[in-house]
């Protein structure tokens, strides 16, 4: 069962922030918190409570560069849980006005120390000095520990954070941000009989008493940094001597009542530690478990740690906010310490209490199967590819079952385009391992019709069983139903038949120099960057790009002169984008990447489309033509209509307007799929280009050919010379064509999922 919180907000510093009267006119908020559900009722996960929301705060920050600083923070009150949905969420509406914030920062049940923090640090305060201030800490109980209050009810709420980028947002629009338990959660469960170990204790040493709200951000400017739990890197604690802070007199103590096999799961919970060392016994943070081995009182440390994959080498682990960490006990083959001390300056590799450690983080598992003993989860269950791709990739899987394990493809001999690497039907071993299971999918014709084909892997672990689908379909259901459009002040496009009632798919869109996050409008002659431009990343001003032609060439595109280094080119599938700026794709601060995983949702992203998605390679335009059952459909006269736009050309600027004419693509398309009616909401399996014009690059970035011809960049460099050109699709009258222009010249762009 899940939550959705409904929200109102009172207590606003400014009326342009109240609740607006007209539901239209405000913003939805929406905010998810990630996590699973297991049957657990002992603890405040069985009770929701990892996922409770008390109290909202919101801090505004405007787009200040290099500093973004505070423009006011809102209280939310007054909201009412209702059962809704598959995740927990929390939505509220919002009035804000457009373009005056550039970041709203959430935080849950941590309203004292919001308040604390804008004592200090009020209106005006630079970002990173507010998330430097903003802390939370509990009091030490009567034991002198600071133990997570789990008791339920009165159980202590998780403190929270969240972040979104609202550059450009305006009535109308959705945010969408994902919120992040501050703490790190252990749970464990001795698998040894109780005849041989009986585990009785549990003690957490050496860990820190306090913890930032906000995960990792870069200190000199306050923005957050990308996928912060990468490489085993350590978190940012507000300890700057970089040890942790209880002493051993403080060790958190649990009991262990629970028979062999049993989990004590949901009641240890603990800030993010930085990683041990082998030298720093006392100061890194460890468990010490107390208990009898053949009737005697021992002591055994643990630490937390995972082995290499590529050697036998074991490395240590930081504790993480929202990552869940299941400590197995799987065997006890002797005696450990006599003494607490003794345990605690011994050595986890030498011990004679063997335990494995599975690490999951709550945001990344989506469905879990429970047997009432072990869970498993897995990220999805269902796998849209398209026909005409390879790919090989990881379908990630975790269990705290640890045996015998199997993957199996159901109906091998039926669908021999879904394997395992080796050419293997079948893969088994001992404990899943948490990063996933390796695919192999190869490219299949389409059928007939644009049918779907569907192959199942079943996962096995003791009685765990669950189903992936990796379903193969039409390369055109992946593509964006639009081209990418300005509304409400952001950057978005269709996605689903209903987002093309408000954006058609005919709509011409906005343009992109190749690999430039600058949009400019379709219209307008000559090109002027203090007016043409409809939307730059914060920190880029048109006002200082100096007259038509300076600006024009000034404005960054997937160049060097922007810093943008070319991957080698290696096929037609390749993404120059994939690895760019630590594999984010885009760089805001130079204005350079990828467009539409800059717009969506994702690490890093604006959040102003749901879903992840990118430009498409040329591989996958090609296969979009190759799929198309009727290779000219078509619909319009291919006349130009710049005479139309020229006229008032700040009338188009939003890339919404109609250019009246162009080409139905994808596996589905008919003789009688050009209609007009088509042509704004195309049927499942196709996609409509319209021939959108483009921007020239002859110093002054001049608009020509609406209405008449339609030019889509793709993500992949031409091969064949080492000039800066790239692959793109060309549609004209009776036509479909590919070719490659220099990367100056501004096209529209159609997204694609990706997958």
């Amino acid at each position: 069962m899940t939550v959705v919180l409904l929200i109102g907000i009172t207590g606003c510093v400014s009326d342009k922030l109240d609740v607006p009267d007209v539901p239209r006119e405000s913003v939805i908020i929406e905010m998810t918190v990630p996590g699973f559900e297991i049957p657990v009722t002992r603890s405040i996960e069985g009770s929701k409570g990892e996922a409770a929301v008390r109290t909202l705060d919101m801090l505004i920050f405007d787009k200040s560069t290099p500093f973004a600083k505070l423009l006011r923070n809102i209280k939310v009150t007054d909201f009412t849980p209702e059962t809704s949905g598959s995740e927990y969420k929390v939505k509220y509406r919002l009035a804000l006005t457009q373009n005056e914030a550039g970041a709203v920062v959430i935080v849950a049940n941590a309203s004292g120390e919001v308040d604390a923090a804008l004592v200090k640090h009020p209106v005006g305060s630079e970002k990173q000095a507010v998330l430097e201030a903003l802390k939370f800490s509990n009091a030490a109980g009567k034991d002198g520990s600071y133990k997570w209050n789990v008791s339920t009810p009165g159980y202590t709420p998780i403190p929270m954070y969240g972040e979104v980028s609202v550059d450009g947002i305006a009535p109308g629009g959705t945010v969408n941000a994902e919120l992040l338990r501050m703490l790190a959660r252990i749970d464990v469960e001795n698998k040894v009989k109780g005849s041989i170990f009986k585990l009785e204790k549990i003690y957490l040493v050496s860990y820190n008493t306090s913890g930032f709200v906000a995960p990792a951000w870069d200190v000199s400017n306050g923005i957050l940094v990308p996928n912060p739990y990468f490489d085993n890197k350590n978190p940012m604690i507000p300890n700057p001597s970089g040890k942790q802070d209880a002493s051993l007199d403080a060790a958190m103590e649990y009991e262990y009542k629970q028979d062999a096999g049993s989990l004590l799961a949901g009641e240890i919970y603990t800030y993010e530690a930085i990683k041990t060392t082998k030298d720093d016994s006392k100061n890194g943070t460890c468990l010490i478990f107390k208990g009898k081995y053949l009737g005697t009182d021992y002591f055994y440390r643990v630490d937390f740690t995972q082995k290499m994959e590529s050697s036998a080498t074991v490395e240590f682990m930081p504790l993480y906010r929202n990552h869940k960490y299941t400590v197995n006990i799987t065997s006890v083959e002797g005696i450990g310490y006599e003494t607490f001390e003794s345990a605690l300056h011994s050595s986890t590799v030498l011990s004679n209490l063997k335990t494995t450690i599975l690490v999951v983080d709550m945001a990344g598992i989506n469905n879990i199967v429970y047997d009432g003993q072990f869970f498993m989860g897995t990220e999805s269950r269902l796998l849209d590819m398209p026909y005409g791709v390879n790919r090989q990739l990881h379908h990630r899987v975790s269990s705290d079952y640890h045996g015998n394990w199997k993957a199996k493809v159901l109906n091998p001999g039926g669908t021999t385009w879904l394997q395992f690497p080796g050419n293997k039907s079948e893969m088994d071993g001992v404990d899943i391992n948490q990063t996933g299971l390796e695919l192999v999918i190869t490219a299949i014709s389409a059928p007939g019709g644009g049918n779907y084909v569907n192959g199942k892997i079943v996962f096995t672990a003791g009685r765990l069983c669950d189903t992936l689908t990796v379903r193969r379909i039409p390369i055109a259901d992946l593509f964006a139903r639009s081209n990418v459009v300005q509304k409400s002040g952001v950057l978005t496009f269709a996605v689903t038949e209903e987002d093309n009632r408000t954006i058609p798919a005919w709509s011409q869109g906005v343009f992109f120099k190749w690999g430039s996050l600058v949009a400019m409008a379709p219209a307008g002659n000559p090109y002027d960057p203090t007016t043409q431009v409809v939307y730059h990343p914060s920190g880029l001003n048109p006002s200082n790009w100096g007259d038509s032609l300076a600006g024009w060439d000034r404005i960054p595109y997937a160049l060097p002169n922007f810093s943008f280094t070319t991957p080698s080119p290696s096929g037609d599938d390749t993404d120059a984008f994939k690895e760019y700026s630590g594999n984010t794709g885009f760089n805001e601060g130079t204005g350079v990447g990828d467009i539409c995983r800059y717009i969506s949702s994702g690490t890093g992203g604006k959040g102003w489309v749901e879903g992840k998605w990118r430009m498409p390679t040329y591989a996958e335009l090609k296969q979009l033509y190759d799929e198309t059952g009727v290779k000219t459909a078509q619909i319009g006269t291919f006349t130009d209509k710049m005479k139309i736009l020229d006229v008032n050309p700040g009338s188009y600027r939003s890339g919404t307007f109609n250019p009246e004419s162009g080409q139905f693509l994808g596996v589905k398309v008919t003789a009688s799929t050009p209609t007009e009616s088509n042509m704004k909401t195309p049927p499942s399996g196709t996609v409509f280009l319209p021939v959108a014009g483009q921007r020239y690059p002859n110093g002054y970035g001049n608009v020509y050919h609406a209405g008449a011809y339609g030019y889509y960049w793709s993500a992949t460099p031409y091969t064949v010379n080492s000039r800066y050109t790239v692959n793109y699709l060309f549609c004209g009258e009776g036509e479909v064509m590919f070719y490659d222009a220099d990367r100056s010249y501004a096209f529209p762009i159609r997204c694609i999922k990706d997958y």
